[in-house]
């Protein structure tokens, strides 16, 4: 078994043939949410990173539209706690010569498509307020590529591609535009593409959590009436 390759998905569950897979990408437990920590302390950070995750896990895992949910780390320490979240949960080891977040992305699109899945869900692991509606909404579109921005309206919280019926481009041509002014790079790259794009807003997948600022939006929204997913 190399570095890279999944440690909990077992033999009997090597097919994703026709399910929509969920990608999670997280940094680090130690390294990761770099900017709160003039705020709040390292083993703070670190509860707050495993917290979220657990709720977004949870939140995908209550969808029920989700065949699987890829947590892809370089850090053991992320891979082990995301074994135990639930048991639909494969924990995939980055490979080491391919840092960063578009490797990670890139390298979890590989896996999905090698087992058939049919669809990607991209979400991070910082979105504290995602529900299993946020989700539901987010596949419940039969477009090739599905996008929900930040509050921003600049970054991208969350991505659905489907690579399946086949058709051209192929899954593995769409490039990921992560980063500074995402979501406007994203519809670049899919009409670029000639890919049909639909846009999802909803509470969840607006909030990532990276500043202190982000910290109070959540405390702020955490007291707010929930609110319908909007297109």
């Amino acid at each position: 078994m190399t570095p890279h390759d999944s440690r909990s998905l077992r033999p009997a569950d090597h097919s994703l043939a026709g399910q929509i897979v969920a990608l999670i990408p997280v940094r680090s437990l130690t390294t990761g949410k770099s900017r709160l920590a003039g705020a709040i302390g390292d083993d703070r950070r670190a509860d707050l990173i495993r917290e979220m995750l657990t709720e977004v896990v949870a939140a995908v895992t209550a969808s029920r539209m989700i065949g699987r949910v890829i947590v892809i780390s370089p850090d053991e320490a992320v891979l082990s706690f995301a074994r135990h979240l639930a048991p639909n949960v494969t924990a995939l080891r980055q490979a080491p010569d391919r840092p960063g977040l578009i490797a990670a992305l890139e390298q979890g699109r590989a896996f999905a498509l090698r087992h058939g899945a049919a669809a990607m869900l991209i979400l991070f692991g910082d979105l504290p307020l995602l529900s299993p509606d946020d989700v539901r909404a987010m596949v419940a579109s039969d477009v090739r590529l599905v996008l929900s921005p930040d509050r921003h309206g600049e970054g991208t919280n969350a991505l659905m591609l489907r690579f399946d019926p086949p058709v051209v481009p192929p899954g593995d041509a769409f490039r990921f535009q992560f980063g500074q002014d995402s979501y406007r790079r994203h519809l670049a790259e899919a009409d670029r593409l000639g890919l049909t794009v639909a846009t999802v807003v909803t509470t969840g997948t607006s909030l990532d959590v990276d500043t202190p600022a982000d910290l109070a939006e959540w405390s702020a929204r955490s007291a707010m009436p929930a609110t319908h997913p909007a297109r």
